[in-house]
């Protein structure tokens, strides 16, 4: 494969059955991943309606991967609709094209790893006024879609977080043994103490 493509759906937070016949992978709103109804093999060389068609003239040898958002969103003046993209969204869509970059020894580079909205500005090919991603949490407007693309691009280049080693809980410290009073109180107690004692 030669390259990785972000989308939105333009859908809600659940990816719906058109998406999984258009996307290899779908996130949801919760940043879980979806597989799509084709597998990766199929835009290899792509058999008419048998492959993930994502974008325009720019399928073959295409990875489709899409967060499932942006139902209503409009560029201008910007709205995100009511089913906006999520922190989560962004942390699973880096996560997992970082992984599929390793699988198919994808490069992070603006060619290889891009939006929908920069295949026109990057790579020729025209689209139909594609803005994905040009937005994402945070920002108060769509960016320019080069720029939004270097954002997401750095944030897969940078390694994956480790993962904190699970310790087993350490056992509680033995307690102190109590130290017997001492003082004048002390011994008159202990001697109250033993006359009852012997009183029983």
């Amino acid at each position: 494969m030669d390259r990785i493509i972000f989308h939105w759906t333009g859908g809600a937070h659940t990816p719906s059955n058109l998406d999984k016949q258009h996307y290899h992978f779908i996130v949801d709103g919760a940043g879980n991943v979806h597989p799509g109804r084709y597998p990766v093999e199929a835009n290899r060389k792509p058999v008419k309606g048998q492959y993930a068609a994502h974008t325009l003239n720019c399928n073959t040898g295409s990875i489709g991967v899409a967060v499932a958002a942006m139902a209503g969103a409009v560029e201008r003046p910007f709205a995100a609709g009511s089913h906006p993209i999520t922190p989560a969204q962004v942390d699973a869509l880096v996560a997992l094209s970082r992984d599929l970059g390793k699988q198919y020894g994808i490069p992070v580079t603006p060619q290889t790893m891009l939006s929908h909205a920069e295949v026109q500005p990057t790579l020729g090919i025209r689209q139909r006024g594609k803005w994905d991603i040009a937005w994402l949490p945070g920002m108060a407007k769509p960016g320019d879609p080069v720029a939004v693309g270097n954002k997401l691009r750095a944030m897969v280049a940078m390694p994956a977080a480790p993962q904190a080693p699970v310790s087993a809980p350490k056992p509680s410290a033995a307690p102190t043994p109590a130290k017997p009073a001492t003082g004048p109180l002390a011994a008159f107690l202990r001697a109250l103490v033993a006359i009852f004692k012997r009183s029983k």
